[in-house]
């Protein structure tokens, strides 16, 4: 963040300023988490589910912060004091997440000759994400989300990241609700939007697709006329998706920015030649899985829209390699087992995606998948996991190991249509990895996936040490925003 004195910050916030220095500056970050606190940061104090930020504000101001954002007044603490909001809520309506947007949103303001880009969709945020970050590069120095920073709290956290040297922004927004991502947009006002897909993730959420479409679209409907946006020609969606910004489609064939002659490698890898305006570049993705063709045309009709030459674009992209965890992280242990960890989360589309990897790697080897629930689909669960474990059962699976009571569908439908393949069911994490022990052998290709709260990161992990005693009962903290 550049230099901001507490009087410039107290205006932008709508703040009434108690027990500080108004002429002083916050010449750190801004700052959620008092164990990051450094010498003149700007803490925020926010009211978590499991703990109160408030409570920590004496702890920030010793460690460094000049300053506290707060909505209660604290004795003898140097206090940015708001009050608009819901000072009771412990969700993104209460006073010091809407003041954080505010900051970010002024900060903008200061930096008015950033590019910025917005991503949302379904599936594929991330990865996209990644793939934007290193083309960004090629402008000047980039922001981006660390994992997936990509709500009212976590998106202004990343704009604040910015400095006088940033030339390009990306923001991944993200939604719970409709409105969501509109005031995601009237924060960040995006130059550029991509919205990547319309699928059924959340379905249970929103009610139905078209709730998430109209959500969704929300991020190419706040761009004005001189604005870009990026849209999925291939979404059977793309024709209700309306915008008053310029379009750039992205697709296989008939798309302005399109892939042809896609083939895959042994470790299906995509190789294809990328096609813009009439010009070729041959494009040879170090990421795994056929969906990546999508995501990468996605990030390269930003940039070639931009004007950035494609052979430059089309290097850029072959140079790509995954950045974030536990998203298609593909690795080989020292039993020469290549694990796919695709933990982090899943839907119906990122699943049958995936399946569809592992099948394509593991061509000539045996082909394991190690699979848990698909969360927030409602009504909708039974017939999607089944459509699943359908797909496991038409590429010809060898294994199947099914965990948790929430993924048993998936099990029993393999189970009463003749599943050729081994199939076992485990109830908790720890008895999938002594059965995963069990069941794997050298030179196998596994997939490990499920929703991100099923926790089969652990098996991955477990697959990648060779089963060390000590990863039975280690459990990741890390949780997705």
């Amino acid at each position: 963040m550049i230099p901001l004195t507490l009087e410039e910050i107290s205006v932008a916030i709508n703040a009434a300023t108690l027990n500080l220095d108004s002429n002083l500056k916050v010449t750190g970050k801004v700052v959620i988490d008092s164990r990051k606190v450094s010498q003149g940061d700007l803490f925020v104090a926010i009211n978590g589910e499991k703990v109160d930020g408030h409570d920590f504000c004496h702890e920030a101001i010793k460690k460094g912060a000049i300053a506290v954002i707060s909505s209660k007044e604290l004795v003898g603490i140097p206090t940015l004091l708001v009050k608009e909001g819901n000072a009771a809520s412990k969700n993104v309506d209460q006073p010091t997440v809407i003041a954080l947007g505010k900051l970010a949103s002024y900060l903008l303001m200061k930096l008015p000759n950033i590019f910025k880009i917005a991503v949302t969709g379904s599936s594929g945020k991330t990865t996209t994400k990644d793939l934007l970050f290193d083309l960004g590069n090629l402008i000047g120095p980039t922001v981006a989300p660390v994992g997936s920073y990509n709500n009212e709290i976590g998106m202004p956290q990343t704009i604040l990241e910015c400095d006088e040297k940033t030339k390009v922004l990306i923001l991944e927004m993200g939604a719970r609700e409709v409105g969501n991502i509109k005031k995601l947009c009237q924060i960040a006002k995006p130059d550029t939007s991509i919205l990547l897909n319309i699928g059924s993730a959340h379905i249970e959420i929103f009610g139905s697709r078209e709730l998430i479409l109209k959500t969704k679209s929300e991020i190419i409907e706040c761009l004005n006329a001189e604005d870009v946006a990026v849209l999925n020609h291939e979404d059977e969606t793309f024709s209700k998706q309306k915008t008053k910004a310029k379009v750039v489609s992205f697709g296989l064939s008939g798309a302005d920015v399109s892939a042809k002659n896609v083939v895959l490698n042994d470790k299906a890898q995509a190789s294809y030649e990328l096609e813009f305006e009439g010009k070729v570049s041959q494009v040879n993705l170090k990421l795994v899985g056929a969906h990546q063709v999508s995501n990468s045309l996605a990030a390269a009709a930003v940039f070639l829209k931009k004007g950035l030459d494609i052979d430059l674009v089309a290097k850029t992209l072959s140079n790509s390699v995954a950045k974030s965890k536990w998203r298609m992280q593909v690795e080989v242990n020292s039993k020469n087992v290549t694990v796919i960890n695709d933990s982090y989360n899943a839907n119906p589309e990122s699943m049958k995606a995936a399946i569809r990897t592992l099948k394509q790697a593991g061509a000539d080897k045996k082909t394991f998948i190690i699979v848990g629930e698909m969360l927030e689909l409602g009504s909708d669960s039974k017939q999607m996991h089944e459509e699943v474990a359908d797909l496991i059962q038409k590429l010809d699976v060898k294994k199947t190991l099914v965990v948790g009571n929430g993924a048993k569908i998936v099990s029993d439908y393999l189970s009463n249509n003749a599943y050729k393949g081994r199939l076992e069911f485990c109830m908790d994490i720890d008895s999938a990895i002594s059965k995963t022990k069990e069941m794997v052998e050298i030179n196998d290709v596994v997939l490990v996936k499920a929703s991100r709260a099923i926790g089969l990161e652990r098996v991955a992990n477990a697959l990648m040490n060779d089963f060390s005693e000590n990863l039975t009962n280690t459990k990741n903290q890390e949780v997705g925003p």
